[in-house]
Protein backbone atom coordinates (compact mmCIF):
# COMPACT_ATOMS: atom_id res chain seq x y z
CA UNK A 1 0.00 0.00 0.00
CA UNK A 2 1.49 3.15 -0.89
CA UNK A 3 0.96 6.40 1.64
CA UNK A 4 -0.97 9.03 1.41
CA UNK A 5 -0.76 13.01 2.80
CA UNK A 6 -3.18 15.78 2.26
CA UNK A 7 -2.72 19.26 3.35
CA UNK A 8 -4.28 22.14 3.12
CA UNK A 9 -3.63 25.72 4.29
CA UNK A 10 -6.00 28.80 4.13
CA UNK A 11 -5.34 32.18 4.60
CA UNK A 12 -8.34 33.91 6.25
CA UNK A 13 -7.43 37.45 7.10
CA UNK A 14 -5.53 38.86 3.99
CA UNK A 15 -4.98 37.39 0.40
CA UNK A 16 -1.26 36.41 0.05
CA UNK A 17 0.75 38.37 -2.47
CA UNK A 18 2.37 37.71 -5.79
CA UNK A 19 5.31 37.35 -3.76
CA UNK A 20 4.30 35.06 -1.42
CA UNK A 21 2.87 32.40 -3.79
CA UNK A 22 6.20 32.79 -5.38
CA UNK A 23 7.50 31.55 -2.33
CA UNK A 24 5.23 28.89 -1.87
CA UNK A 25 5.74 27.50 -5.45
CA UNK A 26 9.43 27.30 -4.92
CA UNK A 27 8.41 24.46 -2.19
CA UNK A 28 6.06 22.79 -4.59
CA UNK A 29 5.46 22.70 -7.95
CA UNK A 30 2.38 20.75 -7.91
CA UNK A 31 0.35 22.17 -5.35
CA UNK A 32 -2.69 24.06 -5.96
CA UNK A 33 -1.36 27.82 -5.08
CA UNK A 34 -4.04 30.79 -4.59
CA UNK A 35 -4.24 34.11 -2.63
CA UNK A 36 -6.02 32.42 -0.11
CA UNK A 37 -5.02 29.30 -0.18
CA UNK A 38 -2.11 26.21 -1.02
CA UNK A 39 -3.66 22.77 -1.26
CA UNK A 40 -1.76 19.46 -2.40
CA UNK A 41 -1.36 15.92 -1.83
CA UNK A 42 1.35 13.30 -1.97
CA UNK A 43 1.58 9.79 -2.55
CA UNK A 44 5.14 9.30 -2.67
CA UNK A 45 6.86 12.21 -0.79
CA UNK A 46 6.39 14.59 1.81
CA UNK A 47 5.67 18.77 2.12
CA UNK A 48 9.17 20.21 1.79
CA UNK A 49 8.56 22.97 3.93
CA UNK A 50 7.38 23.09 8.07
CA UNK A 51 3.64 23.55 8.61
CA UNK A 52 4.57 25.08 11.39
CA UNK A 53 6.28 28.11 10.23
CA UNK A 54 3.84 28.54 7.42
CA UNK A 55 0.75 28.91 9.40
CA UNK A 56 3.24 31.48 11.30
CA UNK A 57 4.44 33.18 8.19
CA UNK A 58 1.46 32.72 5.66
CA UNK A 59 -1.73 30.75 6.53
CA UNK A 60 -4.97 31.21 8.68
CA UNK A 61 -5.88 27.60 9.08
CA UNK A 62 -4.47 24.13 8.58
CA UNK A 63 -5.78 20.59 7.70
CA UNK A 64 -3.66 17.41 7.53
CA UNK A 65 -4.62 14.18 6.72
CA UNK A 66 -3.18 10.90 6.44
CA UNK A 67 -3.69 7.15 5.51
CA UNK A 68 -2.06 6.04 8.39
CA UNK A 69 -4.41 7.52 10.71
CA UNK A 70 -2.97 11.09 11.26
CA UNK A 71 -5.38 14.03 11.58
CA UNK A 72 -3.98 17.75 12.20
CA UNK A 73 -6.38 20.90 12.34
CA UNK A 74 -4.37 24.07 13.23
CA UNK A 75 -5.52 27.98 13.62
CA UNK A 76 -3.93 31.07 13.79
CA UNK A 77 -5.58 33.60 15.98
CA UNK A 78 -4.94 37.08 16.95
CA UNK A 79 -3.62 37.58 20.35
CA UNK A 80 -5.82 40.20 20.65
CA UNK A 81 -8.92 37.33 21.09
CA UNK A 82 -7.04 34.65 23.09
CA UNK A 83 -4.29 35.46 25.24
CA UNK A 84 -1.09 33.17 24.84
CA UNK A 85 -0.73 32.04 28.33
CA UNK A 86 -4.33 31.07 28.44
CA UNK A 87 -3.81 29.22 25.70
CA UNK A 88 -1.02 27.33 26.90
CA UNK A 89 -3.30 25.81 29.93
CA UNK A 90 -6.34 24.12 27.59
CA UNK A 91 -4.67 20.82 27.07
CA UNK A 92 -5.60 17.12 27.75
CA UNK A 93 -3.52 14.87 27.49
CA UNK A 94 -1.12 15.48 23.90
CA UNK A 95 -3.08 16.15 21.31
CA UNK A 96 -3.18 19.67 21.67
CA UNK A 97 -0.63 22.47 21.63
CA UNK A 98 -0.14 26.08 20.72
CA UNK A 99 2.77 28.28 20.50
CA UNK A 100 2.56 32.24 20.01
CA UNK A 101 4.21 35.17 17.58
CA UNK A 102 4.20 38.66 18.55
CA UNK A 103 1.06 38.93 16.84
CA UNK A 104 -0.69 35.51 16.89
CA UNK A 105 -1.56 32.87 18.70
CA UNK A 106 -1.47 29.32 16.69
CA UNK A 107 -3.83 26.28 18.03
CA UNK A 108 -2.69 22.66 16.69
CA UNK A 109 -5.12 19.71 17.50
CA UNK A 110 -4.11 16.35 16.31
CA UNK A 111 -5.03 13.02 16.56
CA UNK A 112 -3.08 9.92 15.73
CA UNK A 113 -4.53 6.54 14.98
CA UNK A 114 -1.92 4.13 14.72
CA UNK A 115 -4.42 1.57 13.36
CA UNK A 116 -5.05 3.72 9.80
CA UNK A 117 -7.97 4.07 8.08
CA UNK A 118 -8.16 3.92 4.27
CA UNK A 119 -11.97 4.72 4.32
CA UNK A 120 -12.26 7.92 5.11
Amino acid sequence: MSEYQYYEFVAIDRPLTAVEQGELRAVSTRGRISASSFVNDYQWGDLKADPRKWMEQYFDAHLYLANWGTRRIALRLPVQLLDPDLAATCYVGDSASSWATDEHVILDLYSRDEDGDDEW
